[in-house]
């Protein structure tokens, strides 16, 4: 058997073998049960050899033309069988979870980011636990074919002071009388512009370029490509059903920032 890694395994699988099966007769076409991305950008871009209509087939690939009739080799059947299964797979964001190791932040600046990028990296399950909502099948096809692995590399952010149009801008805080009578303090402008000089007591602040938040959904959608070629890896060394192949995993690491 052919030692192989898995990210070979897949590009072989999902741009050589399985664009070798053709579209259903009569012109149409089969759309993929757990396909998306508008079916790998139809592929259309990443190849040169393809049909020009953008129709795909049940493995939601374009096929090609040259290979009509000869049909796709099992393991790659075996493969994306075990790609599929993955639409029902769920991670769970473990508790204290941040991806922003070595951009040089603070514990606070660091949580902060984490809890703004929340809403775009989970959801929370029927338990009410958070899970990621990045589709691990559709990472895997998407980087098989497109090469690679998802982006997480990041510049170190900098404490920028907050300015408008090139001037700065300052802050201060007043008390107001909310309800029953009680006072609170609220942050407002905080220069005087009659007087052409920042409050008494008015402070600036600063914000960090980039914003480590955007650091968050990229790391996530890593962890989560990473974990599903893992996965996968075990399912087939589980079931033995490979023919020709024996796959091993990834020699990149599960948190490169790490």
């Amino acid at each position: 058997m052919k030692r192989i890694g898995i990210e070979a395994f897949l590009a072989w699988a999902y741009r050589d073998e399985l664009p070798k099966a053709e579209t259903s007769g009569g012109g149409d076409w089969v759309v993929p049960s757990a396909g998306g991305w508008d079916a790998v950008s139809r592929q259309g871009e990443l190849m040169a050899d393809l049909v020009n209509d953008g129709r795909i087939n049940s493995f939601g690939v374009v096929p090609l033309p040259a290979s009509y009739g000869a049909p796709p080799h099992p393991d790659a059947l075996t493969l994306h069988a075990a790609v599929s299964e993955l639409a029902a797979m769920e991670l769970d964001v473990p508790d204290g979870w941040s991806p922003l190791a070595g951009l040089g932040l603070s514990p606070v600046e660091t949580q902060d980011a984490v809890r703004r990028a929340m809403p775009r990296v989970s959801a929370a399950g029927r338990d009410g636990r958070p899970r990621f909502c990045q589709k691990p099948a559709e990472l895997l096809r998407r980087h098989a074919i497109l090469g690679g692995a998802p982006s997480w590399e990041f510049d170190r952010p900098k404490a920028r002071f907050v300015s408008s149009h090139g001037k700065p801008l300052w802050f201060r805080q007043r008390p107001v009388e909310g309800a029953f009578g009680k006072l609170h303090m609220v942050e407002v402008d905080g220069y005087n512009a009659r007087a052409g000089r920042p409050y008494a007591g008015a402070y600036r602040k600063t914000i960090l370029v980039p914003d480590p938040a955007e650091a968050v959904p990229m790391r996530a959608e890593y962890e989560v490509w990473h974990a599903a070629l893992g996965v996968v890896v075990d399912t087939l060394a589980a079931s033995c059903a490979l023919h020709d192949h024996a796959v091993v995993m990834t020699e990149r690491p599960a948190r490169p920032w790490e």
